[in-house]
């Protein structure tokens, strides 16, 4: 930056933080959308889910529920 610009932009502009701030929120969010649609992300993030919603106990007895249905329509 030039001297000139310098002296011009010595004194802090509220307008001005308010804008780098709105700025930088929006390339925040813009790399947010980019990484949620990575497979290898979204492969962690449903791993992740399922890994802890399978230490709750009714979750635990909603898939056993589910393997006793599976293995008697296959007995008949």
């Amino acid at each position: 930056m030039t001297e000139k610009k310098k002296k011009k932009t010595s004194k802090p502009n509220p307008l001005g933080r308010i804008v780098r701030a709105i700025d930088a929120a929006g390339r925040d969010a813009d790399l947010a959308r980019r990484t949620s649609s990575d497979p290898a992300f979204r492969r962690g993030v449903r791993d992740d889910r399922r890994e802890t919603l399978s230490k709750f106990s009714t979750v635990k007895q909603a898939l056993a529920d589910r393997e006793r249905i599976e293995r008697a329509k296959r007995k008949t």
